[in-house]
């Protein structure tokens, strides 16, 4: 499948679960749910979502209502749960988050939720939109191409992430090959993809 109607496939498989399977009401509970990543950039390639959830008063303990009320919804196989608040990772915001696998409409989903207070909510918005700003029709069907044939890479969101495609991209790269290059000169690690 050409990879713009794939992503068009995917996006709206994404707007039933947000909007027609009630994810984003059960979000809208607990906070301000905005989502994000390739979602939002209209970039997807794999059935994934990015929401940030803006909460200032959020606990623990509300959290894992909110992660019932995910569990009953959507169905999990698997859920995974972090609190970043004292667990610090360099690479992740300082949040509560959920990593929720299912399989919903006959397709394997994962679903990342972060709950954040004001001031990180909003200086991801602001990241995210000056990323967002940065994605034309120019560099879309490169970036499109590259998360298609990369996102199986076993070392793809472990090691290096759809934004270090991103930053590729927009600084002129346009294949593999290049962007083995890119990531041995900026993050330091050697693919030969």
């Amino acid at each position: 499948m050409p990879y713009e109607e794939l992503n068009e496939k995917i996006r709206n498989e994404a707007n039933d679960l947000l909007n027609a399977l009630g994810l984003m009401k059960i979000l809208n509970q607990y906070g301000q749910p905005c989502v994000h990543g390739s979602y939002s950039l209209n970039l997807m390639t794999w059935r994934d979502l990015d929401i940030y959830l803006e909460d200032n008063e959020m606990s623990v303990s509300k959290f894992f209502d909110l992660g019932k009320d995910l569990a009953h919804s959507l169905n999990p196989s698997k859920m995974n749960y972090r609190n970043e608040w004292n667990g610090v990772s360099p690479h992740l915001p300082r949040g509560l988050y959920w990593g929720i696998y299912t399989t919903i409409l006959n397709n394997d989903w994962k679903i990342d939720v972060w709950a954040l207070e004001s001031t990180q909510f909003k200086q991801k918005q602001e990241q995210f939109a000056a990323l967002q700003s940065k994605v034309n029709e120019t560099n879309r069907p490169i970036i499109l191409a590259l998360k298609n044939y990369l996102h199986r890479h076993p070392d793809y969101r472990k090691k290096f992430f759809s934004v270090d495609i991103y930053e590729a991209v927009f600084e002129g790269i346009k294949s593999t090959e290049q962007f083995s290059l890119w990531l041995e000169n900026n993050r330091g690690l050697k693919y030969l993809f």
